[in-house]
């Protein structure tokens, strides 16, 4: 006849397997979130060194729509970029904020490594000049001027464009010596435009 066990006499060995048991299920754990940790850190280093990659103007451009500030490129810097033979360094930013909050966008800027030359004009980290502007004269609203904008590619990154007859009325409004030349090569490339749409529309 078989001796009879007794539940206590397997208790030190059941307690050794659920031990075993629950040591390998807390490594297990532990190695799921250290390797979640050494991933979720990877990602912020990438974060950090793409940011750092990117151009001054594009960090202030997404800084400014990170603020919900609205602003179109305008000037001569817009015309350039619509093929208009000159030269310019400087970048015109109209923005939709009353002039009296001209320290907004400026303060937005210097949180971006911006140094401020004047009240409305900073220097990027890359030399950049950019001048926020909030008065435009001969045109209407920011609202409705915003709205014949194009989207173009400028340093990278995608942004809104005064179109070339609007640059040129702005202009005609102010009409310094400057302006005059300005409008001289605005005309001239905006008679190239319609006749290259004519020829592409007889095709």
């Amino acid at each position: 006849m078989q001796p009879v066990k007794h539940k206590h006499e397997n208790e030190p060995q059941r307690l050794a397997k659920n031990l075993s048991a629950d040591q390998t299920r807390s490594r297990s754990r532990r190695a799921r979130k250290n390797s979640l940790r050494a991933k979720s850190g990877g990602d912020a280093r990438r974060a950090v060194a793409d940011e750092r990659n990117l151009s001054p103007l594009i960090r202030l451009v997404g800084a400014l729509r990170a603020e919900k500030i609205r602003f179109q490129l305008i000037g001569m810097s817009a015309a350039v970029l619509q093929g208009v033979p000159v030269v310019t360094h400087d970048v015109d930013l109209w923005i939709d904020l009353p002039s009296r909050q001209y320290m907004t966008p400026v303060n937005v800027a210097l949180r971006q490594g911006a140094k401020m030359i004047r009240n409305t004009v900073v220097e990027l980290a890359d030399g950049m000049l950019v001048n926020f502007i909030y008065n435009v004269s001969g045109l209407a609203s920011f609202a409705t001027e915003l709205r014949k904008a194009r989207v173009l590619k400028f340093h990278g990154c995608d942004i809104p464009v005064m179109p070339l007859e609007s640059i040129r009325r702005s202009k005609a409004a102010v009409m310094r010596d400057k302006d005059l030349a300005h409008i001289h090569y605005i005309d001239q490339t905006l008679q190239l435009l319609r006749a290259k749409n004519r020829r592409g529309s007889r095709k």
